[in-house]
């Protein structure tokens, strides 16, 4: 993963390439006694890879009254193992700018997105709007299709108008990179995103509905189960052939 990220193409103006210790995060952000254990055991090292702003690269800042991509930061990430990615990344983005992370676990890696926007309550601090994660790759083994998101992840395929449209086309290319599961291409559309999510709801909705049937004792309970279940895997079928 390391040789990805070197070859990332951004200026060597930007990259820092400086470890973060855990014991910065316990004593500049509030963690909870959950995020100090899954800090202490989950996460092996943090790294900050490259620092993007005015002085670093020739992108201009973005601001407005909702959001701050005056920096962006690449963050590597090494973990012990993938079953908690949700909370190791909620501690990570404490870090107070936009960041692009990339979390490796073995061969394995993932890329995490988080668009943010100011704190209403503190107009100095960010807090995350929503999160992104791509699908796992194994380093050592590409698809053409992860082939093709890896180069898309170079500097040169992203505009370099201002730091949040650079931010925002990364996003674009992890959203289109989940969604080649379904569509089997790297070409996203307007609606991508928002059928991404409808698939997520759906499947989850689906899984709770199978577990339901299986504890169900009532046949005739059971058959109108298995019919809103068919229902929900019409709807999933529907969804995927949307992308």
């Amino acid at each position: 993963m390391q040789e990805l990220i070197n070859n990332l193409g951004l200026e060597a103006s930007s990259k820092i390439d400086k470890k973060l210790f855990k014991k910065q995060f316990t004593e500049n952000f509030s963690l909870s006694v959950a995020d100090k254990k899954i800090l202490t055991n989950d996460i092996e090292s943090i790294t900050l890879e490259y620092l993007l702003n005015k002085n670093t690269i020739n992108i201009a800042p973005y601001t407005d009254a909702e959001r701050d991509y005056s920096e962006i930061a690449f963050i590597k990430v090494e973990i012990l193992s993938p079953n908690k990615l949700g909370q190791i990344t909620s501690i990570v983005q404490n870090i107070p700018y936009p960041l692009i992370i990339f979390l490796a676990c073995g061969t394995k890696l993932c890329i995490n997105i988080s668009p943010k926007r100011i704190n209403k309550a503190d107009s100095s601090k960010l807090v995350v709007q929503e999160s992104h994660f791509s699908e796992w790759i194994d380093m050592q083994n590409h698809t053409k299709i992860e082939d093709a998101f890896l180069e898309s992840l170079k500097a040169k395929h992203h505009p370099y108008t201002d730091l949040l449209a650079f931010f925002t086309s990364y996003l674009d290319k992890l959203i289109a990179f989940n969604a080649s599961k379904y569509s089997g291409s790297l070409n996203p559309h307007a609606n991508t995103k928002e059928i991404l999510q409808n698939i997520q709801s759906v499947e989850a909705k689906i899984t709770e509905a199978k577990s339901k049937i299986k504890k169900e004792t009532s046949f005739s309970a059971k058959v109108n189960m298995n019919i809103e279940l068919k229902k929900l895997s019409d709807k999933l079928n529907e969804l995927k052939g949307s992308l």
